[in-house]
């Protein structure tokens, strides 16, 4: 299909270098799978089973152009894993987006370095940038089972969404400004997504999100089948280009997960896994279902990261009806337990506002969590319970 991989190519761009220095592509090393060249990081002191990730460059690009935009390795180099930069095909330096030769020469890619670097097979992460992000969308529907996670920058695949093989965690960062792959069609694409892996249908939005070039928002729907969720940056004013802005999120996203699904509590990116106490007490109601031996959490003007100074006064927000079986309890041996709350996501915070647990409920009694002592706060729609341990 050559008029999307022209039109890629041919496209003025601003891209954005990063001026923090560091490392260019010459630090990395070149190794070469099935004749094709792969630039590869290995932080020193690199522990075993440690993560992989590879970024992709976009049409008519190379690694040198992806890496001097992402700079990857200062990420590897803190949070200790591999960082891979392959090379696209022939002609246009362009990748296979509808069919498998290129699937096939990544999942080679993935077993050499795995077997090289000894890396966790199970912690394999796929991002990319324009092609590159197409080509992380269409992967899922090829080798799922060698990808954790994805996060396709500026990259909706012109072939439209693929059928993923599983449930896949997505962080989509894009530009309003995006004039190669409008803005405007981000939200159909992602769609495609959240209904294929039963999201909710509503989205939790941060506005104001920290990012170093561009105001953005940041859109979360979750937990999805499999406790995975997909988000999307909104990147205000941002035209078609990678940018080492982004990496930090994407990681911090990505780390969550191995190819089973969340590792430990469910992943939040960057600080936005940390709820302040004002976001869940505006979800609180005033009714305890019965069993619980909890309190509801009710409305606090504070917005810290902690729980301390809760009002026990009622926040008048209508009540769920079809939450006024639930409760909310603690079991002998020691485990938050959620009753009659089927169908609904429950989400487990800890004192400190971060999420510890989150998981659907059923129709019967339900152990969600357990851990150290200490306060925490289970959401349940828009009831909050507070509980402890």
């Amino acid at each position: 299909m050559k008029f999307p991989i022209l039109l890629l190519a041919a496209a003025t761009l601003s891209f954005a270098q990063w001026g923090g220095g560091g490392k260019t592509i010459r630090d990395y090393k070149k190794v070469s799978v099935s004749g094709r060249d792969v630039y590869v990081y290995a932080p020193s002191g690199l522990a075993e089973n440690s993560p992989l990730l590879l970024s992709l460059h976009g049409a008519n690009q190379d690694p040198d152009y992806q890496q001097s935009n992402t700079h990857w390795e200062t990420v590897a180099d803190t949070a200790g894993f591999v960082v891979a930069y392959p090379k696209g095909g022939e002609g246009y330096s362009a990748w296979d987006i509808s069919g498998d030769q290129d699937t096939k020469w990544i999942s080679a890619v993935i077993d050499q370095l795995v077997k090289d670097y000894k890396l966790n097979p199970k912690r394999v992460y796929l991002s990319g940038f324009s092609m590159g992000g197409m080509f992380s969308y269409h992967a899922i529907s090829k080798i799922a089972d060698k990808i954790a996670a994805i996060a396709p920058c500026s990259g909706t695949n012109v072939y439209g969404a693929s059928k993923a093989q599983r449930p896949m965690p997505i962080f989509h960062p894009h530009g309003t400004k995006d004039d190669v792959l409008n803005y405007s069609q981000v939200d159909g694409f992602l769609k495609n997504y959240r209904d294929q892996f039963k999201c909710p249908s509503q989205a939790e939005v941060k506005e104001n999100y920290p990012n170093a070039e561009n105001k953005a928002t940041l859109y979360s729907w979750g937990p999805c089948d499999n406790g995975v969720y997909i988000k999307h940056l909104k990147l205000e004013g941002r035209m078609h280009s990678p940018s080492h802005a982004d990496v930090s999120d994407i990681w911090n996203f990505v780390k969550g997960y191995d190819v089973d699904g969340p590792i430990g509590a469910t992943p939040e990116s960057s600080s936005s896994a940390i709820a302040s106490s004002s976001d869940v007490a505006k979800s609180s109601s005033s009714v305890v279902g019965p069993r619980s031996s909890s309190s509801v959490v009710a409305g606090s003007s504070s917005s810290h990261h902690h729980w301390s100074g809760l009002s026990s006064s009622t926040l008048a927000l209508p009540v769920d009806a079809s939450l006024s079986a639930v409760s909310v309890y603690k079991s002998s041996d020691n485990y938050i337990v959620v009753a009659g709350a089927q169908g609904k996501t429950i989400t487990v915070f800890n004192s400190l506002g971060s999420v510890v647990s989150t998981t659907r409920g059923t129709a019967g009694a339900l152990k969600v969590y357990t851990g150290a002592k200490g306060l925490y706060i289970v959401k349940i729609g828009n009831r909050s319970f507070k509980t402890s341990l």
